[in-house]
Parts: C-alpha cells; sequence; structure tokens
C-alpha cells in the first residue's frame, strides 16, 4: 500500500495540528498521527491529546481505501523538516512506514489506527455559523485575561456567550476581565454557552486562516466542535458556570482620560524596570493635561518616574501591576486609548477610542492596599 504525496503539503498540515500533541501523555496513542484513508480515497491525519483533537486532509494520492494507522509524530516531523520539497512515496507495511524521497528514504514503526481513542460527537444540538474573522479577534483580545487556577477551573478558558443576533467573548482571571461584544454576522434560532479551554482556543487563533468566512460551531453536553477550511477540531468543554461578568463591570466611572497607546506602553516598559520585584507596582498619577507614571523599589533603593501627555485628563492617583497593564494596552488595536476609573480601590476600565463596532473592555483591579502603602514614596 503506497500514498503520493507533497513534502511540503504533508509537512504544513502536520504541524498545523501537531502543536496539540503534549510531550507526556497518559495515553501512548497521543504520541501519534492517526492517518485514515477513507472509502473515497481522501487522507485524513489527526493529532490529538486527552482532552480534544484536531483532524484535516491532506492532498495526495493512495492506492488503497478503508485503511487506517499511526506513526509517532515527533519522528515523522523530524525526519520531514530537512527532505527538499519533492513527491514522496509513503509505503505502509504491516509494522513499518518508509519514506522514499529522491535520493534516500526513512522508515518509522507503525501501528494499526483502530488503538486510536474516539470522540462523541453525537447528539450535539444544531450547528451555527460565526464570521471567521469575529471569531479570531474574539480569541485573540480576550484570551490573555484567561486564568491557570487549578481551584477556579471555569476561569481557565474563554467563554462563548452566543445571542440570536450578537455574540460575546469573555476571560477572567479575577483581577482582570476582557470582554468583546459584537453583533454577528449571522442570526440564530437559539443561544448558546460554553467555555473553551484556553490551549484550545490558542490553537484556533493560529490556525483558522485570517481571511476565513466561516466557522460551523457544533456543542453537545459535553464536546465542542469546530469545522473551517479543510481542519476539525474537537474538545471537550469546561464544566461549570461561569461567573456572572457583566455585574462586575463599572457603570459609572467619573474620571476618564485619553492617551496615546504607544506613549503609554513605552513609558510602562521604562519605568517598571525599576519596580518592587515582589509586587510589580506602577502608580499613575493623573492630572489635566498629563499622566506621571512612578515605580519605587525599597529594598534595592532604586526608582523612577516618567511623565507623558495625555489627550484629555482627570485628576486621579491609582496604582497596577506594570506586567497586566502593559498586557492589555499592548493587546487593544487602537492608536488611542480611554482609561476610565471611579476610585483607587475598584476597577478600572481600558477601552480602544477609534470607532469598532465590536465593543472591546479590559477591566483590571488596582493594587490599592500596595498603593496605600506606597503612596508617600512617591511624592
Amino acid at each position: 500500500m503506497e500514498i503520493i504525496v507533497s513534502k511540503t503539503a504533508l509537512l504544513d498540515k502536520l504541524k498545523s495540528i501537531g502543536r496539540i500533541i503534549q510531550p507526556k501523555n497518559t495515553i501512548p496513542a497521543y504520541d501519534n498521527f492517526l492517518f485514515v484513508v477513507d472509502e473515497d480515497g481522501l487522507i485524513l491525519v489527526t493529532a490529538g491529546e486527552e482532552g480534544g483533537r484536531i483532524s484535516t486532509n491532506v492532498d495526495g494520492n493512495a492506492d488503497f481505501i478503508n485503511y487506517s494507522f499511526m506513526a509517532n509524530a515527533k519522528t515523522l516531523l523530524d525526519g520531514l523538516k530537512e527532505i527538499p520539497e519533492q513527491p514522496l512515496t509513503i509505503s505502509i507495511l504491516e509494522k513499518e512506514l518508509i519514506v522514499k524521497y529522491a535520493n534516500g528514504r526513512f522508515s518509522i514503526p507503525l501501528e494499526k489506527g483502530d488503538q486510536y481513542p474516539s470522540m462523541n460527537t453525537d447528539d450535539t444540538a444544531s450547528p451555527f455559523l460565526v464570521s471567521g474573522n469575529d471569531l479570531l479577534y474574539g480569541i485573540r483580545q480576550v484570551l490573555i485575561c484567561s486564568a491557570n487556577d487549578e481551584l477556579r477551573p471555569v476561569l481557565n478558558g474563554v467563554y462563548f456567550d452566543i445571542g440570536l443576533d450578537s455574540m460575546s467573548f469573555v476571560a477572567t482571571d479575577g483581577t482582570r476581565l476582557a470582554m468583546i461584544e459584537n453583533p454577528s454576522a449571522y442570526t440564530r434560532k437559539e443561544r448558546a454557552a460554553f467555555i473553551l479551554p484556553s490551549k484550545f482556543a490558542k490553537i484556533l487563533s493560529n490556525i483558522v486562516p485570517e481571511d476565513w468566512m466561516e466557522v460551523e460551531i457544533s456543542v453537545n453536553q459535553t464536546n465542542i466542535l469546530f469545522e473551517f477550511d479543510s481542519y476539525r477540531l474537537i474538545c471537550r468543554m469546561i464544566e461549570g458556570r461561569y461567573p456572572n461578568y457583566r455585574v462586575v463591570i463599572p457603570q459609572k466611572q467619573p474620571n476618564r482620560a485619553v492617551l496615546k497607546k504607544a506613549d503609554i506602553v513605552s513609558a510602562l516598559k521604562r519605568v517598571s524596570v525599576f519596580c518592587d520585584e515582589s509586587s510589580s507596582l506602577v502608580v499613575l498619577k493623573f492630572d489635566s493635561d498629563s499622566l506621571k507614571i512612578a515605580a519605587h523599589d525599597l529594598d534595592f533603593s532604586k526608582s523612577a518616574e516618567e511623565t507623558i501627555p495625555l489627550q484629555s485628563g482627570c485628576n486621579i492617583e491609582i496604582g497596577f501591576r506594570s506586567s497586566f497593564i502593559i498586557e492589555m494596552v499592548n493587546n487593544i488595536p487602537s492608536e488611542d486609548i480611554a482609561i476610565t476609573m471611579s476610585d483607587p480601590s475598584k476597577a478600572s476600565i481600558f477601552t480602544r477610542c477609534d470607532e469598532e463596532v465590536r465593543s472591546l473592555t479590559y477591566l483590571l483591579m488596582p493594587l490599592c492596599c500596595l498603593f496605600c502603602e506606597a503612596k508617600q514614596e512617591y511624592r
């Protein structure tokens, strides 16, 4: 039995799905790629782990049908990487896979594909469509705020809140929150809500093509299925009730400042070098036309401050963890940003200033206790 396939076509597909494979798997089958040649001669390849899997098809020709086999993922990838682009002939023997190219060959063990675990996609609700662009934008903007918390697993992912004619993406770690709300390009007959694990959200953001029009999503009691291009990703959703994120977003914030994103990000990066390493506290002091950013490390007697201009300002002083504010502000896709605040002990909101139908909100809790203790040091 033989398969003829382009080296580049095969390697590109294997690399795209291979990122799901974990370094250590409790089920040995997940160390492998699963190859299936179906009844129509279509070549399908799958990679997975205990929480999910990705499948795609590879352009090529097989001289057999209705057969499956497994080959070690790392060994196969390493063997293909250095081969120049050319047609490959892959021979499938009883216990051996042989890859032949112009000037050589390599062989690796193979196993029958019936040992690869299955995942349930039965009893799914009616599939619905989302815009590929909206999906990518939503995941990429909120994923930075997802948690890695064994005690609160519901926070370890992206919450999809799908309405009849709108769609929201949410992530929070309890200290910061990100939310995207946008009108949907498609209307639906019923609502849907689920928590997509962060690792699969990241994989989706990397493999959905930038200009892909539609992604089909199906959900059952335990699993989520995404279908797009030639790919099919299925994973287990995170079980549990997601927190009521809307109640924590302040509705009235009397203090508002508008400034250039590049100005605050570059200033924060310079000043944060001098932060206390344990707290990473930076203090932001706003006035009518400028913002002073300050950091101080008492243990090593070092400090820094920098002043940047504001387009519009307010009068408030507040402290944040520098790494959080840098990451959030840097992720806002707008030249100008707005920061709204009420007082130094309550959450602040960071948003974009340009016109965009997809509403983006970042919420960040201040380091109020540390700020109060350090406040006198910055005066």
